[in-house]
Formats: structure tokens, C-alpha cells, sequence
């Protein structure tokens, strides 16, 4: 199994309240397949995405990732494994405005002292994703679709057993939009990758192999009644 998630907990202190986010959330992703999460806005997706992708520790609970319980990794053994192993695509594209189309790529290859970047398989994420006459142009210079369709790129370079992506769609429009989910099911069916899509959107989440749905801090396999997302 890729990814399992065991009775995850999470919580957040708010003045003299606590908030209970997640209340024991199981989940596994395959290799090779794509996973939507839905839910309603506050339901806690965003939060969950975070503690998958290691970004952020639960309470209590496992994180298996490839097999490998993360869960008591040192944060510094977390960003190694992560810019190994794990890709995101944010909703907004979080570019740095002084490096160029290139540069913004090739920078968390050159962070890997494992193995040289693979540049050969960055020109042809960037052939297949229309961008290669862009290379040299700042993140000012593009546009929005383009600048996501960067961070898309960004995300995948490393070639990463597993991706997590928060609307990843979410500011395209519905040719760019396409594009992405084209990118997104070719690498799913020719590199093998996983992809977890926190999403809204019913159409995208109508291209995953399943769908799943976080209600009442735990995830269930099917909407529930009063769902409005």
C-alpha cells in the first residue's frame, strides 16, 4: 500500500475552546490510482492534506507512507522524505517571483543530493504541458494558467510516488483546467503515480478512480445526506 492513514486525530486550541477536527480518519491510496476527497467548506480536507503529506502532525494516529510509519520522523527527516517522495499542487501557485519559469522548476531538483535532476523528463513536462517557449519568462509574465500549470509541473518533477493536490483546477479555466487533469491521467496511467484531489468540484472528481468523503471529522465512501459541496 502507498499510503494509509490509521485513525487519525486532530485538534486545534481556539482562546479556551478546542476544536476537534478530525475525530479518526482511516484512509489508503494504491499506487497508480487517483483519490478525490469532498466535503463540505470547514469540514477539515485542507487539514487532513497537510497531515498526509506530512506537512503537518496529527494528534495521534499512523502515517504509513510506502510501507513506512512517518509519524515520529524528525522534522528535518520530514523534508528530506518529502522532497523525495511526495509532490503538491497548491490552489494558488506559491511561484518565486525573481526566478524564471526554469529556474522556479530546477531549484527543488538541485535540493535533492540523491540523485542529478532529471532536466530530459522537465522538458517534457513542459513540451506536454505548452510551456516550453515560456521557459525563460518570470512568473509576472505569464498568466494564471500558465503560472498553475508551472506549479503542476513544479509538483511532478521529482517524479513522486504520490501527489496531493488542493483544488488544483480550482482558479483555471475549463480549457487550462483540462489540460492539468489530461497531465494528471497520463502520469497515473504511464509513471504509476497517485494522486489525492481535495476538491469541490464534482467534475473533477468524477476523473478519480474513487471518491471518498470527510463528514464529521471522519472519512466515509459515500455523500452524505446534507452534503452542499
Amino acid at each position: 500500500m502507498l499510503l494509509q492513514a490509521i485513525d487519525i486525530h486532530k485538534s486545534y486550541r481556539l482562546d479556551s475552546t478546542t476544536l476537534q477536527i478530525l475525530k479518526g480518519v482511516s484512509l489508503e491510496v494504491e499506487q497508480g490510482t487517483i483519490v478525490a476527497l469532498r466535503g463540505r467548506s470547514g469540514s477539515g480536507k485542507s487539514t487532513l492534506l497537510n497531515i498526509l503529506g506530512t506537512l503537518d502532525r496529527p494528534d495521534r494516529g499512523q502515517l504509513l507512507l510506502q510501507d513506512r510509519d512517518v509519524t515520529d520522523l524528525t522534522d528535518e527527516e520530514l523534508s528530506r522524505y518529502r522532497n523525495r517522495n511526495i509532490g503538491f499542487i497548491f490552489q494558488f501557485h506559491h511561484l518565486l517571483p525573481e526566478l524564471t519559469l526554469w529556474e522556479n522548476l530546477e531549484l527543488p531538483l538541485r535540493l535533492d543530493d540523491r540523485r542529478p535532476p532529471d532536466l530530459a523528463f522537465l522538458e517534457h513536462l513542459l513540451e506536454l504541458t505548452g510551456l516550453v517557449d515560456r521557459r525563460r519568462h518570470f512568473p509576472s509574465q505569464l498568466s494564471g494558467g500558465e503560472r498553475q500549470r508551472v506549479a503542476v509541473i513544479r509538483a511532478l518533477a521529482n517524479r513522486p510516488g504520490i501527489v496531493f493536490a488542493d483544488e488544483p483546477t480550482g482558479n483555471l479555466d475549463a480549457e487550462n483546467g483540462e489540460i492539468v487533469m489530461e497531465l494528471i491521467r497520463g502520469l497515473k496511467t504511464n509513471h504509476g503515480q497517485a494522486f489525492l484531489l481535495v476538491t469541490h468540484s464534482a467534475a473533477l472528481a468524477a476523473t478519480a478512480d474513487r471518491t471518498l468523503y470527510l463528514n464529521e471529522g471522519v472519512v466515509i465512501p459515500e455523500a452524505p445526506v446534507d452534503a452542499t459541496s
